[in-house]
């Protein structure tokens, strides 16, 4: 008569943290990203001759029912740069997203030079990122909070987040100063 063979029960597997800490932001990234893309305006429904960016000149003049005798006012346009169509449009899209979302550098020109993002060129991105006069460290605070509030990050794991090519892409300097301004690294 044969003995039964009973099998031992497995284990169960443990699951991995570290995989749920780091795909749950970029999941919250994505939708914001999808969003974005939804929202923004079509390039048709710009108009070609490009999108004058705001400034205090222009909105002092749009305000100002006369101006006094005593004081010239300078043409809007000889005061503010004029940029190419393209260029103007892409600047329009980069506003838009870091209206909803914080962004690195690299991160809003790969966004609006990606096949699927906005398919502008990687120059034209470039040039429409660099024109707008963003404070990357502020973006930084803002992205950091932003993983602090659907998640939790060690200030070591965040710096390392916000620095990846493969996470927001912001240069060590601004990944630094990000957290630093946060609970998480207080």
């Amino acid at each position: 008569m044969a003995m039964p063979v009973y099998l031992q029960p497995q284990p169960p597997k443990r699951r991995r943290r570290g995989r749920t800490v780091v795909l749950a932001p970029l999941g919250v990234f994505a939708v914001l990203v999808i969003a974005a893309i939804v929202a923004a305006p079509k390039k048709a429904d710009i108009p070609t001759g490009g999108v004058a960016p705001f400034s205090a000149t222009t909105e002092a003049a749009a305000t100002a029912a006369e101006p006094p005798a005593s004081v010239s006012v300078a043409s809007p346009t000889t005061t503010e740069q004029k940029f190419p169509p393209q260029v103007a449009l892409a600047r329009t899209s980069a506003q838009n997203y870091l209206g909803f979302a914080a962004f690195s550098r690299n991160g809003l020109i790969r966004q609006l030079s990606s096949s699927a993002g906005d398919g502008y060129p990687k120059d034209v991105a470039t040039q429409a990122v660099d024109s707008l006069g963003v404070d990357w460290k502020e973006q930084a605070v803002k992205s950091a909070e932003n993983y602090l509030s659907s998640t939790s990050f060690s200030c070591s794991g965040l710096k390392q987040q916000l620095s990846s090519s493969t996470g927001e892409g912001f240069t060590k300097t601004e990944a630094a100063y990000g957290p630093s301004r946060t609970d998480a690294c207080k």
